[in-house]
């Protein structure tokens, strides 16, 4: 028993006991102090009535900003922005898609295809169908394609070049026949093939001459309305000949243009003498001939000057072959026996039946006809030709022709492989055959129709015209029979007459182009 006296019971009256104090463990670390370590907020549990302590803080420091991406996307920011980015760009596609169908989906009046057809057919007609495309071929399948949902004609360029090129000889003189004694040069084809290319055109518009191809009236008349905006237009014949006074100079060059066209007469050393001898009686000298010297041509334009300063003296009638030695000239008293011109050095020229039996005899010895310089036909036949010749079927039995022994019904050794065409014939202006007045007949032809092509004939010895023919579909050459010509609807059509007496080729003529109805 305690001796402790009774109490009440009540709590007061009990002895007081401490409680035990319970320490939390203190966690220290390695690495830095207590205070080193972020401040962490521990949940306080206080009795019911009981205020706890609270810990004052300062306030917070940010010591840097946070980065763009952050600021844009927060926490997810590695998602978000990709996401937006891609949303982004798929409404712009989406958009262009839109524009684009707007854009197309109306295609022109006659376009019978889909406007993708249409947008694809763009380029195709640009390509294939453009005159001036280095790839130009107007029966490309997919250019016909075009065409045929275009509704034009697959060779669109060259029928409205070949309109153009028809309105634009319409506006400028043309050849009236006087055959003008000059021709296109090497050079000087060189040269203008590469003046017309830098405005965008070619050699059409002169009707695609080659070296010794007459440049005539017209060919001068398109040069003078083409030079006309760059300080020309006033030009000669003579002016386009090597060293001539053209104000295009800087663009020529020394080189010119044009050269003398070949008579098959040329002045001889006794010819030259005796004129000389004959012009100082009257006061003047041979610059009105422009000072020749022996072996140059001696051209119509030096027989005209012959004939008008020998009029008073009883002459004035004279044609080349009067001037030759022995001639009949009426001034023959004041010439002498040996003349004043001579025979060219061949007088003669190429055929085009003579320059396909010469390339394919070459094809069969794996050469071509560059040997001869690619002559065309009224090219003039060489010495040079000659010898070429003679040096290349000596191994055949050949070797010895003369250049007469090469015209038709000649006497070549061999005749077996020429023919009875011959390869060459004997040209002289002063009987060369002239036409005139080439057209086609109808003038309003049909698909359905034959055309005719009609000319005009002159002979100056009278001789049978035996002109041949050439015929053209929107300025492309097809042949020489008229039966076999294909014609559509849209199409022009032309024909070209080379004049030919049975003896002596002239300058080929091209006739007006005529739209097929």
């Amino acid at each position: 028993m305690s001796d402790a006296p009774e109490g009440t019971g009540r709590d007061e009256d009990r002895p007081e006991r401490k409680r035990p104090v319970r320490r939390r463990p203190v966690q220290r670390r390695e690495n830095g102090s207590k205070a080193d370590a972020p401040a962490r907020r521990r949940p306080t549990t206080r009795a019911a009535g009981k205020k706890g302590r609270r810990r004052s803080r300062g306030p917070r420091v940010i010591e840097e900003l946070p980065p763009i991406g952050f600021v844009l996307g927060g926490e997810q920011r590695r998602w978000f922005i990709p996401t937006c980015l891609a949303a982004f760009l798929l409404m712009a596609a989406i958009g262009g898609v839109v524009d684009w169908r707007k854009e197309y989906s109306d295609v022109p009046e006659g376009f019978s295809g889909t406007p993708k057809q249409y947008h694809d057919c763009v380029p195709v007609h640009y390509t294939y169908g453009d005159r001036n495309s280095t790839s130009h071929d107007p029966m490309h399948p997919d250019n016909l394609a075009c065409a045929e949902l275009s509704g034009d004609d697959p060779n669109y360029s060259e029928l409205e070049y070949q309109a153009w090129l028809a309105d634009f000889l319409a506006s400028v003189a043309t050849d009236d026949g006087n055959h003008s004694g000059y021709v296109w040069s090497e050079q000087g084809l060189a040269t203008m093939a590469y003046l017309v290319s830098t405005m965008g055109s070619n050699m059409s518009v002169y009707f695609d001459p080659v070296a010794g191809d007459e440049f005539n009236g017209t060919h001068l008349a398109i040069w003078n309305s083409a030079t006309t905006a760059f300080g020309g237009g006033n030009d000669s014949f003579e002016d386009l000949l090597p060293g001539g006074g053209t104000a295009m100079a800087m663009y020529v060059g020394a080189g010119g243009i044009v050269s003398i066209r070949p008579t098959g007469y040329v002045w001889t050393e006794a010819g030259l003498a005796t004129m000389a001898y004959l012009w100082a009686l009257n006061g003047a000298n041979m610059s009105m001939y422009g000072d020749p010297v022996a072996g140059d041509v001696f051209t119509q334009e030096h027989l005209g000057i012959w004939n008008a300063a020998t009029v008073a003296f009883g002459g004035g009638n004279d044609s080349f072959d009067d001037l030759l030695p022995g001639g009949a000239t009426a001034m023959s008293l004041y010439v002498g026996p040996n003349g004043i011109v001579g025979i060219a050095p061949t007088g003669f020229v190429w055929t085009e039946e003579g320059l396909s039996t010469m390339a394919y005899l070459w094809a069969m010895n794996g050469a071509n006809m560059s040997m001869y310089g690619d002559p065309v036909a009224g090219d003039v036949f060489t010495e040079e030709h000659l010898g070429i010749w003679n040096a290349a079927t000596v191994a055949f039995g050949g070797g010895t022709d003369a250049m007469e022994d090469l015209v038709p019904g000649g006497t070549s050794a061999m005749a077996l492989y020429i023919g009875a065409g011959g390869i060459v014939l004997w040209s002289n202006l002063t009987e060369m055959p002239h036409v005139t007045n080439v057209s086609v007949a109808p003038a309003a032809p049909t698909a359905d129709d034959v055309p005719s092509c009609t000319w005009d004939f002159t002979d100056p010895q009278g001789d049978a015209d035996a002109s041949t023919v050439r015929w053209y579909v929107n300025g492309m050459p097809v042949g020489s029979e008229a039966s076999a010509v294909v014609v559509a609807s849209g199409d022009t059509l032309s024909c070209s007459v080379l004049p030919f007496d049975g003896v002596n080729p002239g300058f080929r003529v091209h006739g007006t182009p005529v739209t097929v109805a």
